[in-house]
């Protein structure tokens, strides 16, 4: 079979999945994106609250269900367009399984950018076997798969800016980078995790501060082109107050298979452990613990000692990257610092693994060195949602978490632990010449 062929095999292959899976229910984060997306369809521009002191903050309805929105504007705006779309099908915007396929597009439509832009654009930037590679490494991820097609998540647009800023950094195109850095920002908040990265990358590679520079305003000039209906429409204060309430969460670690899931296993170990027995203790089913409660316990502030953790290993990773600037350190550095967010950070959900996997594809396209970490990083991140969530709503997991004895997310945070500090150890060491791509 020749390489075209087992391309387009790929291709079709991860068609042919996502076909079966965009019609099931999805996470129970769908639902609040159909309420989202039928209001912005709408009234796009209101969907925070408009106006108001203090700031309104709009409750939007939808079949009965009653929702606030705390993410950026660009997230809005997709939901919008696929909610304008829907309409076509459905005028009264019924809850349909189209309108489920409807709001999980705009993931669909950003994976296919992705995959379009490596087996064109990607091939003379990078290298055809790197660009293929990495195309392929995407495009048939489980963890992709699972977390857009299936359930739902909204991750893809935030992670496929990112991964395309890496490449255009790494080119010296500092305007590119600015703006690709904006749109994935103004998508997801966790994205600008990645952004030291890619600051470290422009320095060296973009004529230093005046890269940088460049960047800088074509990032706030896209930013500012985004968030303006807002501030026309008066709701500049609403989207500030609204997005600023995801910094609120109260929990440790939201179901993210992290070292905060691992306290929270201890604490709860420790409390039920007097009244249950230490062995009913030690294999409960883990459920998510407040921030407040562990405060309440003598504890320092989580969201603080999880910052400054996080702080920290991206600094280190940073350094690292400054001593050798080639594309699949720039990627793996900015996919570490992504999982170092993730890993580190207090409120941190199961999908928040999802940035570090494209990036660390591309890193591993352009150097099989890398390919444990992304192999490693996908199955424990796959994992971490199917035993939450399953295929999503009505398709529970097969699989149970007292199997292991001891809950199996909390064995998967500590065997998270030992892939991190493995990932941290590649980087740290893979300053040689990239060793090529090979095949898929």
């Amino acid at each position: 079979m020749t390489a075209a062929s087992r391309v387009l095999l790929g291709i079709l292959g991860g068609v042919l999945l996502r076909a079966l899976l965009l019609p099931l229910p999805g996470s129970t984060d769908v639902l609040i994106w159909k309420v989202w997306s039928a209001n912005a369809a709408r009234d796009v521009t209101g969907v925070y609250g408009v106006g108001g002191v203090p700031p309104e903050r709009r409750v939007l309805h939808w079949q009965g269900q009653d929702m606030t929105v705390d993410y950026p504007p660009l997230t809005l705006d997709e939901l919008a367009v696929a909610g304008r779309a829907y309409e076509l099908v459905s005028p009264a915007f019924d809850d349909t399984r189209w309108l489920t396929a409807f709001v999980k597009l705009p993931g669909l439509i950003a994976e296919i950018v992705l995959v379009a832009a490596l087996l064109t654009w990607g091939r003379r930037a990078i290298g055809d076997a790197a660009a293929t590679w990495t195309a392929l490494g995407f495009w048939l991820n489980p963890l992709v798969i699972l977390n857009g097609a299936a359930l739902g998540y909204l991750d893809a647009q935030m992670a496929v800016p990112l991964v395309l800023a890496v490449v255009a950094a790494w080119m010296g195109r500092a305007t590119i980078t600015g703006v690709l850095v904006a749109v994935a920002v103004l998508t997801k908040a966790q994205a600008i995790f990645a952004v030291p990265a890619l600051a470290v990358v422009l320095f060296w590679r973009a004529h230093r501060v005046r890269g940088l520079a460049i960047a800088s305003a074509a990032g706030a000039a896209m930013s500012a082109a985004l968030v303006a209906p807002f501030v026309v429409r008066g709701a500049w204060a609403n989207l500030l107050q609204a997005v600023g309430r995801l910094a609120t969460h109260d929990m440790l670690s939201a179901q993210a298979a992290n070292v905060w899931w691992i306290v929270t296993w201890v604490l709860r170990v420790l409390d039920a452990a007097p009244d249950s027995g230490w062995r009913a203790a030690l294999t409960q089913q883990v459920r998510i613990l407040g921030i407040s409660s562990a405060e309440a316990l003598g504890y320092p502030n989580p969201r603080v000692v999880g910052l400054v953790l996080t702080a920290a290993a991206i600094a280190w990773a940073c350094w690292q990257l400054a001593r050798e600037v080639s594309l699949a350190r720039a990627a793996a550095v900015a996919g570490w610092c992504a999982y170092a967010y993730a890993m580190l950070a207090a409120q941190v959900h199961e999908n928040h693994w999802y940035a570090a996997v494209p990036l660390f594809a591309l890193a591993a396209g352009a150097d099989r060195r890398y390919r444990t970490t992304f192999w490693a990083i996908t199955a424990i991140a796959a994992l971490n949602l199917y035993l939450f969530y399953g295929l999503g709503d009505g398709r529970p997991p097969v699989t149970l978490r007292s199997w292991t004895g001891v809950d199996m997310t909390v064995v998967l945070s500590v065997v998270n632990v030992g892939v991190f500090t493995y990932a941290a150890r590649v980087i740290a060491v893979s300053t040689q010449p990239p060793v090529g791509a090979g095949n898929f």
